[in-house]
Order: C-alpha cells, then structure tokens, then sequence
C-alpha cells in the first residue's frame, strides 16, 4: 500500500487488507490524516480491499483534524464491502465528517 498528499488530498494505491496492511502503514495514514491539510481521500488507486480498508475509512473520519473530509473516486467494492458491514453509506460518513 502506498500512501502520499498530493495537493489537500491523501491518495492511497495497492492492496488495502489484512495481509498488506502493516502496523507502520496504519500508523503512517493516521498522521497523514492528521495533516491540516488533508480535506481528501482519494481511492481511486486502490486495487483490492478488505475489512482493512473499512478500518482505515472510519480513522481518516476520526483522525482528520480539517473538519471535513471527502470521499474521492470509492471503488464499488469498498462501498459494498460498508453495506456488508451494515455500515452508513459513505455519503452519510462525509456528511457526518461536516457537522
């Protein structure tokens, strides 16, 4: 997985799941969205996903200290992968992100 701000946004690339998704990773998105920077998360980039990636969405809202954090470019199977989980939408994640 690789991860890098381009711009306001946070850009994830590869894999994101319990096999590739490392202790360093996960402490290195947390403060990447701690940049005030930071009011995008793009995962256009992201070719497979699991329960990791989920994981990740819910501590970029957490962590992410601009205020309000858009979803950029959500492959299909991460959404589905949040209804799978009973999860709001990610629409409902980002409107919630903003007030």
């Amino acid at each position: 997985m690789q991860m890098v701000i381009e711009n306001d946004c946070l850009t994830i690339r590869g894999m994101v799941s319990v096999q590739t998704l490392t202790r360093q990773d996960f402490k290195q998105f947390v403060q990447l969205c701690q940049q005030p920077e930071v009011h995008a998360l793009d995962l256009s980039g992201v070719v497979r996903a699991d329960s990791a990636c989920i994981s990740l969405l819910l501590t970029a809202l957490r962590e992410n200290v601009s205020g309000s954090l858009k979803w950029v470019n959500v492959p299909e199977s991460v959404r589905t992968l949040a209804a799978l989980y009973e999860l709001p939408t990610l629409d409902e994640w980002q409107q919630a992100s903003e007030g």
